[in-house]
């Protein structure tokens, strides 16, 4: 079975809504997506990265503004990673459809929100490819998606703020993961 130790790191930033503008998730992003290639982000907002982003509110600079659900569906294969920066609760998903004039049902506001993307997804990541997860949780895509973590990074934000979680996992094959003995052989900068 694949072996694996994840580098945790815990370091102290202010919160921001935008995620991607906080200075050490900043970091993460630029360490793991300096290797270049195509990179989608079905929940964009304001700052993403990513080359192709996706965002249901019209006001943001995505290049497509539709559920997330039906942007991964329409995507073709072949990404080399994905970020994935979702509401981080329900109550959050409800607050946000609700201000796009959209009424969430069931689906959107229990585990099949964040499950109907990543099986959506999931098959469309590169072999070797990355995902960075971020939310109040460290389960990423997984590995039943074939995803294996990497790293964590675990961003204080002070009293009464909730934690951000950011997790960056590579998608391996069943034999690499049996093969392997640690993810850092995996990665780009140790090819």
């Amino acid at each position: 079975m694949f072996n694996y130790e994840p580098v945790i790191h815990r370091v102290k930033a202010p919160p921001s809504k935008d995620t991607f503008t906080i200075k050490p998730i900043r970091a993460l992003l630029d360490k793991y997506m300096k290797y270049g290639g195509t990179w989608v982000d079905p929940f964009a907002g304001y700052n993403s990265p990513a080359q192709i982003t996706n965002d249901m509110d019209s006001k943001t600079p995505a290049l497509f503004h539709m559920e997330a659900v039906e942007f991964c569906s329409l995507l073709p294969d072949s990404y080399d990673g994905i970020l994935v920066d979702p509401p981080y609760s329900y109550r959050q998903i409800s607050e946000h459809y609700k201000d796009k004039g959209v009424k969430a049902t069931y689906k959107d506001t229990s585990y099949n929100f964040y499950g109907r993307v990543y099986n959506m997804i999931a098959p469309k990541i590169k072999q070797g490819g990355l995902a960075i997860s971020f939310g109040w949780n460290s389960c990423g895509l997984g590995v039943k998606h074939g995803f294996y973590p990497v790293e964590v990074l675990l961003v204080c934000h002070g009293l009464h703020h909730n934690d951000t979680i950011c997790t960056v996992e590579i998608k391996l094959t069943k034999a690499d993961s049996l093969a392997s003995t640690s993810t850092a052989t995996l990665l780009p900068e140790t090819r």
